[in-house]
């Protein structure tokens, strides 16, 4: 099942890569949520049709999580860059300042996805998108939500062991989310000025950006709940339509000219920079976080 708005007034996939296969920068922003990233890395590791990069985005965790951040990050062969930041939780801020930095430094990629720490993608996933990108620019999925304690599959990377965790998870809770896994054209991403870092805390700074995807590409959302499983975690304070953000997505839909960060974007400063092509599965067999069960962590 999926919401597909195909238009020819806006912009489709041959539009922006004329003939080019898709390929995929992966960014994960991160901050004291290290609990459920091993399974997120390992079900990257094993895409069949694997990303040019990851780059874990760390803005401004604490040290035993940064710790952590660096460690996976050497262990899945993946970049690593720390935005030192005291402020507000700004996954804006973070993801923006690591996409402006992968433009300059890192293989370049049709498009860019955005991920949440926690997810666990479909082994074929990556695949899919591949596929429903040959008709439109963007593509999103809606997850299943994993129960507290979640039986991850061993090892990573077989589709039946997958769908077996597919089953402890519940019903598409949220079929109009978005922001957990986006998949968006780098060309036009980078025209458009990234997130919108005004909006700090949690709560709609996804639903804003797909919102100018909506009013200007074609796109495809897949709500089946197939294709990712989201660990669970308490709710965020404020992501709801009462939250302090709000009033900024009101005010940005009546508004629909103005451009996003017109001061700057993506200027966090950054403190410690690995860059690395490419993910790979640990060399070694035991893997800690990939098997077994893993237990929610509060933020």
């Amino acid at each position: 099942m999926a919401e597909n708005v195909p238009n020819g007034a806006r912009q489709n996939a041959s539009a922006w890569h004329a003939g080019t296969r898709p390929s995929f920068g992966v960014i994960i922003t991160n901050r004291d949520r290290t609990a459920p990233l091993e399974a997120c890395l390992g079900s990257l590791a094993v895409q069949d049709t694997p990303p040019a990069w990851v780059l874990l985005a760390d803005l401004g965790s604490r040290p035993p999580h940064r710790s952590v951040m660096t460690s996976l990050a050497e262990r899945y062969q993946v970049s690593y860059l720390r935005v030192e930041h005291d402020g507000a939780w700004n996954k804006s801020l973070a993801f923006n300042t690591a996409f402006r930095i992968a433009l300059r430094s890192m293989p370049a990629v049709t498009h860019v996805i955005q991920l949440d720490a926690d997810v666990i993608l479909h082994p074929h996933l990556l695949t899919r998108t591949v596929a429903e990108l040959r008709a439109v620019s963007a593509f999103c999925c809606v997850p299943r939500i994993a129960p507290r304690q979640l039986e991850l599959w061993a090892p990573p990377g077989d589709p039946a062991s997958y769908d077996r965790m597919l089953t402890q998870c519940g019903p598409v809770a949220f079929a109009r989310a978005v922001g957990v896994f986006m998949v968006l054209p780098s060309g036009w991403l980078a025209a458009e000025r990234g997130f919108d870092e005004a909006y700090t805390g949690w709560g709609h700074e996804d639903t804003e950006l797909w919102w100018r995807v909506r009013n200007s590409l074609t796109y495809r959302k897949d709500i089946t709940g197939s294709l990712l499983i989201h660990q669970w975690h308490p709710r965020q304070p404020g992501a709801g339509e009462r939250g302090p953000n709000w009033p900024l997505f009101v005010r940005r839909m009546a508004n629909s000219g103005e451009a996003a960060n017109p001061a700057g974007w993506g200027d966090g400063r950054i403190t410690e920079s690995v860059l690395r092509p490419g993910v790979a599965a640990p060399l070694s067999t035991s893997q800690p976080c990939a098997a077994g069960t893993v237990a929610a962590q509060p933020p």
